[in-house]
């Protein structure tokens, strides 16, 4: 077996090799300036935790600590145990992480890579392909320990003092520490694809992982009113509490802390007990390998779709339907067809639901900002007319974020959304302009669908006086016409279609166009609106401040129009110079 892992090794190797030395010059260039920009990132990492240990360490600390103590009595006056969990308690941040991205990884890595068809045919052990593939999901894992975990390590034996012991320790806990989590995270995948095809598997798994992300994202949105409660003495102790005694983070944490310190005793102990946890968990891994990965590779050979009867139509669906019925009526049969089926196609991938939690989490913590700092009427009153009219202009603002996230999430870049298949409307008979209208549609549905009771919710909510509702519906209304328009069009002149990976719809034309387009003329649009009312304001109101108010709403509306036909005609063209 030894041998054709060396084999599938050498192989991979050479491929990589060929793959970085025959790629592309700009390519290469990007790889080294990543790897010196991730080398001077890790040595100032290094050099900061060094810098701080040996600060905290200091006579001048410990006086200031003890000054600080007789202030406050619950304050601790050493220091010294608390730098002795740290290693612990980084290892168990690095754990947790681990556990969090291995099943993901490991997933990808032994049931959804392109070679595998090759490998289980080939004359080689299955427990080979499964070592081979178990590490070459760690790769990634392995390279952050490396540029984040290990400067902070050896930063820290640095600042202590310790000697080329600690350092070999340091480094071995490194190459272990994903053994234990990646095991785990392994034999949980072996054991879900025998119940779920890989694929839905992953799309579950991304959902979740976006949910953990979203949390974060809300913690740290409110680490203002959090910090208080989660800073002071007890979270120092709350500190020695992560470093438990039962963990493994805590075994390697206390083995290199005993290897720095000579202590030989508590080195063999704690260091024998991480080394036998994480090398089992790889061995009873690679024990089980050889019929749950087959078997799993087998049930994902005999899994198909299953036949689906003809059902009636639910309540439901006749809802939605009679939703977008009124929306639906303005376009042709054809582009009707095309919304209806990216509609359906969108809620099949479950991938796609985790690019709208992020939108969805910022509406309601956006909301809630809103709601928990109510408008002060004097306060208002002192600020000048065009501060102010910008200033009510906010829940517009807001709201159009969002819509353009959802229709971001929902439309992507048009056309290159259809990949590989976009030679079955190239063939039917359906004109560019009416392809590019379904695409449209869909693209604008989120800004009326959603903007609409969006704004209505936080008018509610201020209680802001109907004439500036309606103000920002229809600023957001003319705001996501103009960009979905320009989107749509700018995707279908500048298509991608032979994408594999979701995330490489867009190209280089669309991307560059797009950011220097959104903040020119949502700028336009605002300075516009605003600009009117403003003006008219200081024209002393009556007949000539709505004249001028009207002015810009209708300057407005013709710079739309024009990004709306400039749109169409560049999509069109670059549909009809599409070839299958």
């Amino acid at each position: 077996m030894i041998n054709a892992i060396w084999v599938l090794v050498r192989t991979r190797f050479l491929i990589t090799r060929n793959d970085l030395w025959r790629g592309r010059r700009r390519r290469q260039i990007g790889l080294i300036f990543l790897a010196a920009l991730i080398g001077f990132g890790a040595f100032g990492i290094y050099n900061f935790v060094g810098f701080a240990v040996q600060a905290i360490r200091s006579p001048e600390f410990a006086d200031v600590l003890k000054e600080v103590a007789a202030q406050n009595p619950g304050m601790p006056t050493d220091f010294t145990p608390y730098l002795a969990a740290l290693p612990g308690v980084v290892l168990l941040g690095a754990l947790l992480l681990l556990v969090l991205s291995s099943f993901s990884g490991l997933l990808s890595s032994l049931y959804l890579s392109g070679d595998m068809d090759m490998l289980l045919v080939a004359p080689v052990p299955m427990r080979a392909v499964f070592v081979v593939k178990f590490f070459g999901g760690l790769i990634g894992q392995y390279a952050l320990l490396i540029a984040l975990l290990g400067p902070v390590l050896l930063g820290y034996g640095r600042g202590m003092g310790y000697g080329p012991l600690y350092f070999i320790c340091a480094v071995l806990s490194l190459l272990l520490l994903p053994l234990l989590p990646a095991g785990i995270g392994a034999l949980l995948v072996m054991a879900v694809v025998r119940v779920l095809p890989a694929r839905r598997a992953r799309e579950i798994v991304s959902v979740i992982g976006g949910l953990i992300g979203i949390a974060f994202y809300v913690i740290s949105q409110f680490a203002r009113e959090v910090a208080p409660v989660v800073t002071g003495p007890g979270s120092l102790q709350a500190l020695l509490a992560s470093n438990f005694p039962l963990l493994p983070s805590a075994w390697a944490g206390r083995a290199l802390v005993a290897a720095g310190t000579g202590d030989a005793l508590s080195l063999i102990v704690f260091g024998g007990l991480f080394v036998v946890t994480s090398v089992g968990a790889f061995l009873g891994c690679m024990l089980l390998a050889e019929r749950l990965y087959y078997d799993g590779w087998s049930n994902m050979a005999t899994q198909g779709g299953r036949v689906r009867g003809r059902k009636q139509e639910t309540a439901s669906r006749r809802q939605r339907a009679d939703l977008l019925a009124p929306f639906a009526r303005l376009l042709p049969p054809e582009s009707r067809a095309i919304l209806a089926k990216d509609l359906r196609l969108f809620v099949r991938d479950l991938r796609n639901l985790q690019q709208l939690i992020f939108p969805v989490a910022l509406a309601g913590i956006w909301t809630f900002r809103l709601i928990a700092s109510p408008p002060d009427p004097v306060a208002d009153a002192e600020i000048p007319a065009a501060i102010r009219q910008l200033s009510d202009l906010l829940s517009a603002g807001i709201a159009f974020f969002i819509c353009l996230s959802i229709s971001s999430a929902l439309a992507g870049t048009g056309v290159s959304r259809e990949g590989k298949a976009f030679w079955i409307l190239k063939l039917a008979p359906v004109s560019p302009m009416r392809i590019l209208l379904g695409k449209f549609a869909l693209a604008y549905l989120p800004f009326p669908a959603i903007g609409t009771p969006f704004l209505i919710l936080l008018a509610a909510l201020r209680h802001a006086a109907p004439a500036l509702l309606l103000e920002q519906w229809l600023l957001l209304m003319i705001a996501g016409l103009g960009c979905a328009a320009f989107t749509m069009g700018l995707g279908a002149a500048f298509p991608r279609l032979n994408w594999e990976n979701p995330q490489q719809q867009s190209t280089w034309q669309t991307g560059c166009l797009g950011m220097l387009f959104y903040p020119l003329y949502l700028t336009l649009v605002v300075g516009l609106v605003a600009g009117g009312t403003a003006i008219g304001g200081l024209v002393g109101g009556g007949v000539a401040a709505i004249g001028v108010s009207l002015l810009g709403w209708t300057l407005a509306l013709l710079l739309t129009g024009a990004i709306c036909w400039g749109g169409a005609i560049m999509g069109t063209r670059g549909l009809e110079r599409i070839e299958v």
